[in-house]
């Protein structure tokens, strides 16, 4: 079969939040199994946390399999913080699928959209399974691609009955309101500071480029559910220390990068602080319970396998509507 080159149109007409959803809470649960294998990303640094080479910019590898699909791919996922300024995306990436078993290519995806839809649906998957409630509260820090996304995604888990928004800047929550309000019925709350997200909301997820540890442990309430999503550090090192539960997709990515990274460098988080993994809740392979007064910290960095899922998912789509280009990229694999 030739490979298929599937571009940034055919993904955006073919992919839903609805299938992404389902797609990432397939591969949480196979990963609780034991059934994906899912090693650390690898960043190649251009800048984007040192002073060189000098384009703020960094390029991360992501290799997943999973094995109730019997697929195999990488994502690789760059975009420099120049990019906004530039009228470029900030999120620029590739899917590569390949056949495990022979090694040869089945597809090259635009990864783009596939990231922002799996990375909103990992976090409402794990909160679907550690939040008893159906209706919720949602705060959201954040106001981008990346808040759209976590808004789409958690309002197809749970009935969102208010949502209180911040962004740093204030014409970004202005539009967010404007243009998500078309899509989602719910009440919407423009804060004014980021710590009015956290009144009376049961999730909070954070989705920014903060590095400054600015949210504080003063404003996590017992029984709320924080997400501190990425690879940055938006939370002080005491509200990371003194939370009942810590949560994570990955636990060897988790300990070297992201939210925990300062209290892991500095001797203060050990692995075996780690509580459990999403994975683990999905499939129910661990024995866990948590209480609702409990203050949950739950922290999806984001990994290949959510991403090959959801590619492998979309790949399925266009054999079956024979889209996509196809193209022999070697005649010595012509069958």
């Amino acid at each position: 079969m030739p490979c298929r080159l599937i571009d940034a149109e055919t993904v955006q007409r073919l992919l839903t939040m609805k299938d992404t959803v389902t797609a990432c809470e397939d591969a949480f649960r196979d990963w609780g199994r034991g059934e994906v294998v899912c090693p650390t990303k690898i960043t190649l640094e251009l800048g984007e946390d040192a002073e060189w080479p000098p384009y703020k910019n960094g390029l991360n590898a992501m290799p997943a399999y999973i094995h109730s699909k019997k697929s195999a791919g990488i994502k690789c996922v760059g975009g420099s913080l120049n990019n906004p300024k530039w009228g470029l995306p900030y999120i620029i990436a590739l899917i590569l699928l390949f056949d495990p078993a022979t090694g040869i290519f089945k597809c090259v995806m635009d990864g783009a959209q596939i990231t922002n839809y799996r990375t909103g649906a990992q976090a409402a998957v794990a909160a679907k399974y550690i939040e008893n409630k159906k209706k919720i509260r949602l705060g959201l820090i954040g106001a981008g691609t990346q808040g759209r996304t976590q808004l789409m995604a958690f309002s197809e888990v749970f009935d969102i009955e208010e949502i209180r928004l911040y962004d740093i800047n204030p014409q970004a929550s202005a539009k967010f309101v404007e243009e998500m309000s078309r899509q989602i019925d719910t009440k919407f709350i423009v804060s004014e500071k980021p710590e009015d997200v956290f009144y009376g909301t049961d999730i909070i997820v954070s989705v920014t480029h903060g590095k400054d540890k600015f949210i504080k442990n003063s404003w996590f309430k017992e029984g709320q559910i924080l997400f501190p999503m990425g690879s940055f550090t938006e939370c002080e090192d005491e509200l990371l220390l003194s939370a009942d539960h810590v949560i994570v997709d990955s636990v060897g990515q988790t300990m070297h990068r992201g939210a925990l990274k300062s209290v892991v460098d500095s001797g203060q988080f050990k692995e075996c602080d780690i509580n459990a993994t999403i994975g683990e809740i999905v499939a129910q392979t661990k024995e866990y319970k948590i209480s609702e007064h409990e203050r949950i910290v739950c922290i999806p960095i984001g990994t290949g396998a959510m991403d090959i899922a959801v590619a492998t998912m979309l790949y399925d789509k266009v054999l079956e509507q024979n889209l996509g280009e196809a193209f022999i990229f070697n005649k010595a694999l012509e069958i």
